[in-house]
């Protein structure tokens, strides 16, 4: 069984009503599978929504909705809930991906299937600092590098990608085994593009507006 679940707690810091103002894109990309989509969260308005499409919703309790709780928690809070089997597939989808269409999800269960994984997250093209150049900042104008290393030739810098929720895929008795950012040494890592958008604050949404209008 493929579960879909959508985190959609109330309240956003750097965009304020941020899974208010992203529900839809997602909801209405995933409409036809409705009677397999959870959405969890504590927000009236997006209850009524996500009514309005069919989905099932998980009333999140208050203790599962601070800035501080793990999604490891609400996902598990779901799987209690729903009484969800070890080997059912959860399709996480973040609201803050609105370029994220259904060839996308379907791409991704294709790839891990094609894996046999347990557990998928998706990559992204390194485009800042390489990490070899970042330093952890100590006490005293100190540093501390990231990861103990001797490189000073730049091509002989370890090749790495950034990680990126776009669509989290897992088997549900997979959750434990995982980090608060739902990986571990076994998750396999789909590429995907380099313009794909995380939106967190203002400045993210009006620069997918712009690349929207382009495309």
């Amino acid at each position: 069984m493929i579960w879909y679940v959508i985190p959609a707690r109330k309240g956003s810091k750097g965009l304020p009503n941020k899974n208010r103002l992203l529900f839809d894109f997602t909801a209405s990309t995933i409409k036809n599978v409705h009677h397999d989509v959870i959405v969890t969260t504590n927000d009236e308005y997006i209850i009524d929504k996500a009514q309005e499409y069919e989905f099932n919703v998980r009333r999140r309790p208050d203790e599962l909705a601070q800035d501080t709780t793990s999604i490891k928690a609400v996902m598990f809070d779901v799987f209690w809930w729903y009484n969800l089997k070890a080997d059912d597939i959860v399709v996480m989808l973040y609201l803050t991906y609105p370029q994220r269409k259904w060839l996308d999800i379907t791409k991704g269960l294709e790839y891990f299937y094609s894996y046999e994984a347990k557990s998928m997250l998706c990559r992204k093209e390194w485009q800042g600092v390489h990490p070899c150049l970042a330093m952890f900042q100590m006490y005293n104008n100190k540093g501390k590098q990231l990861f103990y290393h001797n490189y000073y030739r730049r091509q002989d810098y370890p090749k790495v990608f950034e990680i990126s929720h776009f669509i989290a895929i897992f088997k549900v008795g997979e959750l434990d085994k995982l980090n608060y950012q739902l990986y571990n040494q076994d998750t396999i890592f789909m590429p995907i593009r380099s313009d794909v958008i995380d939106i967190d604050t203002i400045e993210d949404f009006k620069k997918y507006e712009q690349c929207d209008e382009r495309t």
